[in-house]
């Protein structure tokens, strides 16, 4: 027992020591460093570029290490690639401590990796048929390989006499070099597909000539011609040709006949413990590589597997590229590996969305992802490459202190301690066994609870048992903050009315905190009303005056105003006016009212009967003491206080005598909704429960903008089959309906529209609501024609009709002599509104507008139609 332990001290002592006398590499700065395991040391570097700083995370290995093996992680079931994981799901499904990802990877073909993948000696893909891509192999013996493997096999007839050659095994489609010029990897080529494809096998995916045997216990099963992918046998494999090779397999084999495969890897796959696929060859022989076999790009996030000169360290590198971090070019990261990192040899291996390092921090049972993905979100993968600890379980050595690192003084915070061994392995620890105290600073705790009382460092310790642990901690206090903040700022309220109190804190450093109710000390004018556990309480009479919040040495007033339902008004008159009213601003233009106009402001808890799909968030009641006048219109402004009722979803709608919610043109600005409100009445805002899902063929169109924020509020909508289509032409029927969603005007209902053709169901609505404020009228022959492609001097002057734009002069255009007559002067006023630009100057009347370019004039239109109201 007594051998046991001092073993284990001289070797956490070892590996410590091995840490401190690690070179810096020079210019950057590793802001975190912390073991994962034995032999297993994860960093955390800021790297200065002239592009801006860059955050870079890699895992050194000790290949050298007894307890330190490496293993391929691939597929959702480690068996095949039918599926895939992120790379923090595949280590913690198979016990990793570590993982990084490896190859590229097909990504119409099931995402099944380019190049070479070996686990455990088994030949999972074989490597391309190029010189140009590289791949890692971790031979059996501890040696590191980054080369260019070579692949070679063959088929033998039944007659043994005939045989052809074997191009891959479970290769996706992809560009080879044959006799280094470019070819398709599947022309006259035959390849080999095991269950460790999937389970089902390319088939002819729709070439042809392709012929596929079925092969199981070493015989032919079935013979397939120009089919689908057939069921790759458990306890077989299937062949496929293409071209002449598949003429090699009609004319040499019959169901029943034995198969002979015979294939190698240079060097041997059966002598690896894993391999995976890269590309470029980045650093060879210590240095950079100069001419990289990969188009270089520009700063990305990027992986890379290297390892050093003596073949003992091991490099898992992930570049990350973030609002923090600008990424690396090729040839940079071939410069920092090299020149910083000090690696001998180094492959690039897939980056951008894919590059996902996953390390188990020091104390905890489960991996997590190091680094933010560049893509907003972890992206699955065919393999990875995986790190495990086989140490055996020790005992407590060590405590990892884990919470914030950054608090502030007089708010509670709360700690956890986390548990590892001798070989930095996690040990489960009871959080009651845990003891904590302040080490150095001014702070008290009570549990896990610490509480800091001033400003400046704070040490703070943990203990278990003879383990312990210990964490800096930076304590901000009042000097060094700017101000408080509450919302809402201004309170109205009925008596006996209440609302939550949100308290934010305003730092120098422009951030901002949200302070727990019972932190904040509330002091209330007589008679307005008492705040208790962050809700203030209305009086239960009529009163005005101030409540009061303090934190520490900040504090700040809110305006109180108690009146009951009814007692409150607002004058606007002749000039226009503004009202604001809870999270509601109302904008009423000049000119709308000939004389002072009381307006009377109540809430509106709940809206009932909404349309279907939509949820109320807030609300208001908006009376006028006398009928408004015809046409009167104000520009409503909400701005929403909890994240359940975003904007960009949220609409207005207003409900009137005549009993039923209309939406009203609303569109997000910034952080708030904006509406035009025609009348008054209820108003309520509500939001779609469920986004509609985007249309895909707008993902990278330039009209995504433009067209989201209107199919997020119903006011267009795409095809059945999920597609907006953009570049379409816009159909007459398709704009009215268009208009009618994104005006909000009402279906008027009535009898049959004058128009002689047939018109869809889906656009009468929109037509009959277009057609009564004479925006569209029909044809001198009586109809309307609704599937006819619209012109651009067409919408351009339909627009004109709905805003009723004013006469402006704009810069002709350089094809104005080929707009029609009857367009001209609608086109002069939009294009003097801002509307249209048109493109290099030329406006192209005559040409077919399409659906994008419809979109995105009706949300310039829409926006044009709310702000001429501010």
């Amino acid at each position: 027992m007594v051998r046991r332990l001092l073993y284990k001290a001289i070797l956490l002592l070892g590996l410590l020591a091995a840490v401190l006398i690690q070179p810096l590499p020079a210019l950057a700065e590793i802001v975190r460093e912390e073991p994962v395991a034995a032999g297993v040391l994860f960093r955390e570097i800021l790297q200065q570029t002239d592009g801006g700083p860059v955050r870079i995370c890699l895992l050194e290995v000790d290949l050298a290490h007894p307890y330190v093996r490496l293993g391929l992680l691939f597929g959702a079931d480690n068996r095949s690639f039918s599926g895939t994981l992120t790379v923090r799901e595949m280590a913690e499904r198979a016990g990793a401590v570590a993982a990084l990802n490896a190859d590229y990877f097909h990504l119409k073909e099931g995402k099944h990796p380019l190049g070479l993948a070996v686990a455990d000696g088994q030949l999972l893909t074989s490597p391309l048929k190029r010189n140009d891509y590289y791949a890692f192999a971790l031979m059996k013996d501890g040696r590191p390989l980054i080369d260019v493997f070579s692949f070679a096999g063959e088929v033998v007839a039944p007659n043994g006499l005939s045989f052809y050659p074997l191009a891959g095994i479970n290769k996706p489609s992809y560009q080879a070099l044959v006799n280094g010029q470019p070819a398709n990897s599947d022309a006259d080529a035959l390849h080999l597909y095991t269950p460790a494809w999937g389970e089902i096998s390319r088939g002819s995916e729709g070439n042809a000539c392709v012929a596929e045997l079925v092969v199981a216990d070493g015989k032919v099963q079935e013979i397939r011609w120009d089919k689908p992918g057939a069921p790759i046998p458990p306890n077989g494999y299937v062949l496929r040709g293409q071209g002449t090779a598949a003429a090699f397999l009609l004319d040499n084999f019959q169901v029943g006949d034995p198969v002979a495969v015979y294939y190698r890897v240079d060097p041997s796959y059966i002598e690896m413990q894993l391999a995976a696929g890269g590309y470029a060859l980045l650093v060879a022989d210590g240095q950079p590589v100069e001419r990289l076999t990969q188009s270089s790009g520009g700063r990305e996030a990027r992986s890379a597997v290297a390892f050093s000169r003596d073949n003992r360290t091991l490099y898992l590198v992930a570049v990350e590229q973030s609002a923090d971090s600008t990424g690396l070019t090729l040839k940079e990261f071939a410069v920092f590996l090299a020149e910083r990192l000090g690696a001998w040899r180094a492959l690039n291996l897939d980056g951008g969305g894919s590059t996902s390092l996953a390390v188990r921090p020091l104390g905890e049972f489960k991996p997590v992802l190091v680094n933010r993905p560049a893509r907003g979100a972890e992206r699955r993968v065919p393999d990875a490459i995986g790190v495990f600890s086989t140490a055996p379980r020790g005992e407590l050595t060590g405590l990892v202190v884990r919470g914030p690192r950054e608090i502030i003084a007089g708010l509670p915070y709360r700690y956890q301690a986390a548990g590892y061994d001798a070989y930095f392995n996690p040990y489960p620890v009871d959080p009651q066994a845990v003891t904590w105290t302040v080490a150095e600073g001014a702070g008290s705790f009570d549990g896990g609870e610490l509480r800091a009382q001033a400003g400046g460092p704070l040490v703070i310790s943990a203990r278990a048992g003879n383990a312990t642990g210990t964490l800096r901690v930076k304590v901000l206090s009042s000097e060094d903050m700017a101000r408080l903040e509450v919302t809402p700022a201004r309170i109205r309220l009925a008596p006996g009315e209440q609302v939550r109190l949100i308290v934010r804190l305003h730092g120098k450093d422009g951030r901002t905190w949200t302070l727990p109710a019972g932190c904040v000390q509330w002091t209330a004018q007589d008679g307005i009303g008492s705040v208790a556990d962050g809700v203030f309480c209305a009086g239960k009479e009529t009163a005005a005056g101030w409540l009061k919040a303090r934190f520490g040495a900040l504090e700040t007033t809110v305006p109180v105003e108690v009146a009951a339902a009814g007692e409150k008004f607002h004058w606007v008159g002749p000039e226009g006016g503004e009202i604001r009213e809870g999270n509601f601003t109302f904008r009423f233009p000049a000119g709308i009212f000939d004389r002072p106009v009381a307006l009377q402001v109540a809430p509106l808890a709940t809206a009932s009967g909404l349309p279907t799909g939509y949820r109320f968030c807030d609300g208001l009641i908006l009376r006028s003491s006398g009928e408004l006048p015809a046409g009167a219109a104000c520009l409503a402004r909400w701005l929403p206080q909890q994240e359940s009722c975003p904007c960009d979803r949220a609409v207005f709608f207003l409900r009137q005598k005549e009993g039923f919610w209309r939406a009203q043109p609303s569109l997000e600005d910034g952080a708030a909704l904006l509406g035009r409100l025609s009348g008054s009445g209820e108003l309520a805002v509500a939001v779609r429960e469920e986004a509609p899902r985007e249309p895909g063929d707008l993902a990278t169109h330039w009209a995504r903008t433009a067209v989201t924020p209107l199919i997020q509020r119903e006011v267009i909508r795409g095809f059945p089959d999920g597609s907006f289509r953009p570049d379409a032409p816009l159909t007459r029927a398709q704009f009215a309906v268009m208009l009618a969603g994104a005006f909000g005007w009402p279906d008027p209902g009535g009898g049959p529209l004058p128009f002689r053709d047939a018109l869809p169901t889906w656009a009468l609505p929109g037509i009959r609501a277009a057609a009564a404020r004479d925006v569209v009228t029909g044809y001198p022959d009586g109809r309307f024609r609704p599937d006819k492609p619209l012109t651009r001097a067409e919408l351009v002057v339909l627009i004109d009709r709905v805003l009723a734009l004013p006469e402006g002069t704009a810069q002709p255009f350089r094809d104005a002599a080929q707009i029609p007559r009857w367009a001209l002067p609608a086109v002069g006023r939009v294009a003097a509104a801002g509307l249209v630009s048109g493109s290099g100057g030329f406006f192209r009347p005559l040409a077919t507008a399409t659906r994008a370019e419809a979109a995105a004039l009706v949300a310039r239109a829409l926006r044009y139609h709310l702000e001429r109201l501010a």
